[in-house]
């Protein structure tokens, strides 16, 4: 993606690059008007979206929220997220998160993966439940039947 810094961004850009933290890690964020990505989520990294300039949504889970200059959006590890700028000017800003995993634990999962895991997980607790209330059914009927004993 092409990106003009002014001055004063070109020099707060390199001096977060500088610091060489350990822990934080930091991206910029600079959308076109009209452009979205195809959002993910991943476990272990929680994220923090800062918005400086533009306007555009974000998605989290099932949910979708605006953003403007001076939002912040947290997405907690394991939360898909999606991004797009609905705005006439650049949506810019910067991202914030952690980077003290290894690697290799991450999962990255695309939207279609992230969404298919929890329809699964939801249709087997579903499933589960109704295992439950049948059970709770059958003993409910014994519990009749030693009364009258």
């Amino acid at each position: 993606m092409e990106q003009v810094l002014s001055p004063a961004d070109l020099a707060g850009a390199r001096a977060v690059g500088s610091l060489k933290l350990k822990e934080l890690g930091f991206a910029p964020v600079c959308m076109a008007p009209g452009d979205a990505n195809a959002g993910h989520s991943h476990t272990l990294v929680e994220e923090i979206l800062i918005v400086q300039q533009g306007t555009g949504k974000i998605q989290i889970e099932n949910e979708t929220y605006d953003l403007c200059p001076g939002s912040v959006a947290v997405v907690p590890a394991g939360k898909f997220h999606a991004l797009c700028n609905t705005g006439g000017e650049n949506l810019e800003g910067f991202t914030l998160f952690n980077r003290n995993v290894d690697p290799k634990k991450v999962v990255l999962k695309s939207r279609k993966k992230h969404f298919k895991q929890a329809a699964q997980e939801s249709g087997s607790l579903q499933a589960e439940v109704a295992a439950l209330k049948k059970a709770n059914r059958k003993l409910k009927k014994a519990v009749k039947k030693l009364k009258k004993v």
